[in-house]
């Protein structure tokens, strides 16, 4: 990709177009070391989160039914919809992440879980409308989205450094002095600029989608209209062997995204705090910046083989073992109080976000090879295993006592 002629402008442009995609999600979730002390849900409250983002997969069958009843309709007013929505929802958030409302005699973030999943429908459309939107342009951009997409983890996870955490808790007598409370120590700015920062970002991908859909100068990098139909109607000369390869990617791809979006966000609480907020804070921060990391990998290196591939998810179980481990064993984790135990806890959640991530950017690279039917199903298969997980956890961390959450301050 290194000797590929290219537009310096559309490739900044689609990475800022990029960065809005799953921008609301993934800053919401670097706030959370901060949210599950201040919010009533607790350590609960990622698995609640995981399964707000996963109710938006609506959009998929809103956006089906759309195409069915209105088929002229151009993909980008889609687009420019749903970027509005994500950045209207940001700013709402920012205001009102902290109301409150009982449910079912229990007080609930009612307001941040929903504003969390009128956020996570950009996201979670752009597998299935953003994708196939760039058949329209040279292979070489597809790469670059993907840098911006991964750009929506790095820039929150920047931002949430930059703000810290504020230290561990303080327990302090109550009012009464009948109990002790929790004393949390502010961080540097607080979540209101942060989600108003990520306002403004989501407004950029949407002048930046604008710009790449209405600017003539990039004409001699779209694809003609002839090619297109030609993409959408490829079939490979050996249909068995296909179908073969095709099963075992689309089921790859949907572990991967159990475990990116359902699996690992629900446990992190649980896997992390018991070593303090700041290792919670750090295995967040530098495990979302691994994302963009993969995908940089993907542009200035060769592909990996299947062989090498497959040795690297392999490796990666160490970690995965390790993370589940500790969650499970939560709140009293092995190395507990020991520095390497902060360290190795970070670097698992670290080492295995920056794999995941590069392997389903592996498998989205080979999906257009089936055109835009194989992009939109990779697209499919992506959210039905990001649904899967998170429903899954969300049961088991809210329904059994396979996680456990100790009190702030035991009395």
């Amino acid at each position: 990709m290194l000797g590929s002629q290219r537009r310096v402008a559309l490739d900044v442009l689609l990475a800022c177009w990029g960065l809005g995609t799953w921008l609301g999600v993934n800053g919401l979730y670097v706030q959370l070391p901060l949210l599950v002390e201040r919010l009533p849900e607790g350590w609960t409250l990622p698995s609640s989160m995981a399964l707000a983002v996963q109710l938006a997969n609506v959009g998929l069958v809103l956006y089906a039914v759309l195409r069915r009843l209105c088929p002229r309709v151009s993909d980008a007013i889609y687009i420019y919809g749903l970027l509005s929505i994500g950045t209207l929802a940001l700013t709402l958030n920012a205001f009102l992440h902290t109301a409150t409302a009982p449910v079912g005699g229990t007080d609930r973030s009612v307001a941040f879980l929903t504003l969390t999943f009128f956020a996570a429908l950009v996201g979670c459309t752009s597998s299935v409308l953003f994708y196939p939107y760039l058949r329209h342009f040279r292979d070489v951009y597809l790469a670059t989205y993907l840098v911006g997409e991964g750009l929506s983890g790095f820039i929150p996870s920047v931002l949430a450094l930059i703000q810290g955490v504020g230290g561990e808790p303080e327990c302090v007598p109550s009012a009464d002095n009948s109990t002790l409370v929790a004393l949390y120590p502010p961080p540097r700015f607080d979540t209101l600029a942060f989600l108003l920062v990520l306002g403004g970002l989501s407004a950029l991908s949407l002048v930046s989608f604008t710009s790449v859909h209405n600017l003539r100068a990039f004409d001699s990098e779209r694809v003609a209209q002839a090619s297109l139909e030609k993409d959408d109607e490829a079939t490979a000369p050996k249909e068995s062997l296909v179908a073969g390869r095709w099963l075992v990617v689309l089921s790859l791809m949907a572990c991967l995204n159990a475990l990116s979006n359902g699996v690992l966000p629900s446990v992190q609480s649980y896997s992390c705090m018991p070593y303090g907020v700041r290792a919670y804070h750090l295995a967040v921060s530098l495990g979302a910046m691994a994302n963009p990391a993969a995908c940089l990998a993907g542009v200035w290196l060769r592909p990996l083989s299947v062989r090498a591939l497959c040795a690297l998810l392999s490796a990666l179980t160490l970690p995965l073992a390790y993370i589940l481990a500790t969650a499970l064993l939560s709140p009293e984790p092995p190395l507990q109080h020991a520095t390497g135990g902060v360290l190795l806890i970070v670097v698992s959640w670290v080492v295995t976000s920056a794999g995941v991530s590069y392997a389903r950017m592996w498998v989205y690279g080979w999906a257009r090879r089936g055109g835009a039917r194989g992009m939109r199903l990779c697209g499919a298969v992506t959210q039905a295993g990001s649904a899967t997980g998170s429903l899954l956890l969300f049961l088991l961390v809210n329904y059994t006592r396979l996680f456990t959450q100790p009190a702030a301050c035991p009395q």
